[in-house]
């Protein structure tokens, strides 16, 4: 199983994957047996025979690949599928590894800025949770021993035998759940992530050396279309951070006590034990919790005054334990708690309390005497269209926490609240009681939440982007000039489809006011890529540093060329057109995996809104809708429309100079473009055309549907190509584009046992397949 890397791959990468792909290659044979090796093997070379087939070869190569599976027995199936999602974890294991050595290795120095600057990681749950958090762990583990390869610490048979033995559990465990993940074990394993040592020590460094670092979460506190989520539930998340925080206090303190125990000095050792009990005190969450909270702070600043007055000076353990309490002032991740503006509403009319209404009562509980931040961020409503959505919002908070102590936040996210968004803050600012609470309490600080997903869903990529960043613009306008300071509250995915992409092409756009607090969301996925090392953690800080230095230049209206918006409303109608169509959701519903994720285990939440009796597109949900099309590999959202409307302008010369001028001057369109090579370059139609066939559609319909994609495809290329002048799709990051074109095909026989899985009704197989394509895609949805 050795793979060849291109040319613009480092040397030190293609060797640790050729050599860790090498490993479990012999794993497979000794586990599974020579005949599932050589199956497995004959598949992977047609596979590398596949990427450099002519066009019309590699339909043929695909359907050579779709017989050569369909005659495994179903063990055989499940163990090919297996195999290949083992093998593109161990990729990405590989290029995490080599990305943290590289990053140790430069010990890149961070930008300089403004000790205002405030960075905020919010978590969120996602269908990576899929995985089993044994196989999270055994390929955590996997990781750290390339390091050392790549550092060259010495013994590499040896560390080639842990990798092998890691590997070999991985084998003989099932990588994707069985059952269906809860809210609090959601929780459990974003925590585990951010709470493991090396990472929480990196949090608390970074917050030290940078300044102004927080981490909040939505898992628990995220009410809207949950119908796992209530008092309760929020309770347990909460105690779940609780318990991370309680070990790790008391890893510290047993530390701490060893330096108490050489001064044998009895005071001390008396307010030490003091300290110690409480923080034991502190490890179960109830009512007027906040109480416990404060005898603990109480009791470790008396330890801290007493060993100063002995020792002259206070440990780093100390002032470790100091600066958690500053980053966790409740010791919990901060819940961000989100509903609905028709339930809000809904439960002001109510005869008892709703469930969202109980969680804010809960809040005021715990919290008794103490600020209810500590506990909990903000009230974030969804589908905000209204200042009356806000007004509810604030008082069904008041009512539930008898006085108003949380900011309201207004999360803008269809297109038309996106329109309506500065009418709708302009009355918030006129509301003197409310803009006097943020003045005074909250540091005269106005959040609004901007949503990347719903809009994306709703209009394509390019016009969700135009339409956000005229609002950011409007809103950092009308704010400021009200006196107050703008924050905004970025729910972009990690995906392109969802508003994620890189960094620098994200924030290119963004008001100087969005990077001086920069707060966004962090799927699950993305929260194990960006955590996977300290290095990485600290590469993705340096990362939202540098724009916070080049942020200042971004003030007032944002400048898009007429051209561009034209050419994105053209955009959104060809988009809206196709997304309206009846005939297009029940393609969705035949060809893609749709169908199947109720079965798929993903997530805590809902595939699809609760009212919805038929699938459209306001009955299915962000991510759903994208794991759809990066599955059936076509990621539909990003690139559908480009193309019709470049038929359309592409004669019209006069135009298509303002388009390039515009790819040359404005960052808004530039990054747009860039993004769009990117999924450009992993998309595979002749993949989907597969899923079509085997679907039971209509088969002139599914020629219909085909021919439809490849047209558009093909216009956008050449829309991207003319634009950019430039021939590779990610000219401005070669390696990236190697990578991509190695694994993609490595991708398609899982795609094609999930075909089959869906046409036997194999459950686990199809959560398999969908673990290993999401691996091999770096994203789910």
């Amino acid at each position: 199983m050795n793979e060849i890397y291109h040319e613009h791959l480092p040397k030190e990468l293609k060797e640790l994957v050729r050599n860790s792909v090498s490993l479990l290659g012999d794993v497979i044979k000794e586990e599974g047996g020579t005949k599932l090796f050589e199956s497995v093997e004959k598949i992977r070379l047609l596979m590398i025979k596949y990427r450099k087939s002519k066009s019309d070869q590699k339909e043929k190569d695909l359907n050579e690949l779709y017989e050569i599976l369909e005659c495994r027995t179903k063990k055989q199936k499940h163990e090919i599928a297996h195999a290949y999602t083992l093998m593109l974890e161990l990729i990405n294991t590989c290029e995490a590894a080599f990305r943290t050595f590289k990053l140790r290795k430069a010990q890149i120095s961070p930008p300089k800025i403004r000790q205002d600057n405030k960075m905020v990681y919010v978590l969120t749950a996602h269908p990576t949770e899929a995985r089993t958090p044994q196989n999270i762990a055994l390929f955590q583990r996997i990781q750290n021993v390339l390091i050392r390869i790549l550092d060259k610490s010495g013994e590499e048979d040896y560390m080639h035998s842990i990798i092998k033995h890691n590997l070999k559990i991985a084998w003989l465990l099932p990588i994707t759940r069985h059952e269906k993940p809860k809210v609090v074990d959601e929780a459990n394993h974003l925590f585990s992530i951010i709470c493991r040592d090396d990472i929480f020590d990196t949090i608390l460094r970074a917050d030290r050396d940078y300044g102004n670092i927080r981490i909040r979460t939505w898992v628990g506190g995220d009410k809207d279309g949950h119908p796992g989520v209530d008092e309760k539930v929020m309770i347990k998340c909460l105690q779940a951070s609780r318990n991370h925080f309680i070990r790790i206090l008391l890893r510290i303190s047993s530390d701490i006590n060893k330096d108490v125990k050489y001064l044998e000095n009895h005071k001390l050792e008396v307010s030490f034990e003091t300290f110690k009990e409480n923080i034991l005190k502190c490890h179960k969450i109830k009512n007027n919790d906040s109480e416990n909270i404060k005898n603990l702070k109480r009791a470790f600043k008396n330890f801290t005054t007493q060993y100063k007055k002995v020792v002259g000076d206070l440990s780093p353990r100390i002032g470790k334990t100091n600066s958690i309490f500053n980053l966790f002032p409740s010791l919990v991740i901060p819940l961000e708690l989100r509903e609905d503006s028709e339930i809000i509403l809904s439960g002001l009319k109510a005869n008892k309390p709703i469930a969202i209404e109980r969680m804010l009562m809960k809040i005021a509980e715990i919290s008794k005497g103490a600020d209810v931040r500590g506990y909990a961020q903000g009230f974030i409503i969804s589908m905000c269209h209204s200042y009356e959505d806000f007004k509810n919002a604030k008082k069904l908070a008041k009512r539930a926490l008898n006085h108003l102590s949380l900011p309201i936040i207004p999360l803008f996210e269809t297109a038309e609240a996106l329109e309506d968004s500065t009418r709708i803050v302009e009355q918030i600012l006129e509301d003197k009681p409310y803009i006097e609470k943020v003045k005074s309490k909250w540091n005269n600080r106005l959040e609004v939440m901007l949503g990347y997903s719903d809009s994306s869903k709703g209009m394509g990529v390019l016009p969700s982007r135009i339409a956000i960043a005229k609002t950011i613009r409007a809103l950092d306008v009308t704010i400021s000039n009200a006196g107050v300071v703008p924050i905004f509250f970025h729910g972009s995915g990690g995906s392109v489809d969802r508003g994620g992409g890189s960094l620098s092409d994200q924030t290119a756009w963004w008001p100087s006011s969005a990077l001086n607090t920069y707060k966004a969301t962090i799927q699950g996925e993305m929260v194990e890529r960006n955590f996977t090392s300290p290095e990485v953690s600290i590469s993705g800080i340096n990362k939202i540093l540098d724009s916070f230095n080049r942020a200042n230049s971004k003030k007032g209206m944002i400048n898009i060329d007429t051209a561009v918006e034209e050419f994105a409303v053209r955009v959104k109608t060809n988009y809206e057109q196709k997304i309206k169509d009846p005939s297009f959701f029940h393609m969705v519903e035949a060809a893609t995996p749709y169908s199947y994720l109720s079965v798929l285990k993903l997530g805590s939440r809902p595939s699809k809104r609760a009212k919805a009796k038929k699938l459209d597109l306001g009955s299915i949900r962000a991510i759903p809708w994208i794991l759809c099309w990066t599955q059936t590999r076509t990621l539909f959202p990003t690139w559908w429309g480009v193309g019709s409307a470049w038929s359309e302008v592409k004669e019209d010369a006069s135009f298509v100079k303002k388009l390039e001028k515009s790819y040359e001057e404005s960052s808004l369109f530039s990054s747009y473009i860039r993004i769009l090579g990117f999924t450009l370059s992993k998309i595979d139609l002749n993949v989907f055309a597969i899923y079509l066939a085997k679907s039971k559609l209509d088969s002139k319909f599914q020629e219909e549907i085909l021919s439809e994609f490849r047209e558009e495809y093909k216009n956008t290329l050449d829309f991207f190509h003319k634009i950019t002048k430039e021939k590779d799709l990610l000219w401005y990051r070669p390696w990236l584009g190697d990578s991509i074109e190695l694994r993609s095909s490595m991708i398609h026989p899982l795609n094609m046992l999930q075909i089959m899985a869906y046409n036997q009704n194999d459950e686990i197989l199809i959560r398999k397949t969908v673990a290993g394509i999401s691996s091999g895609m770096m994203t789910t949805g």
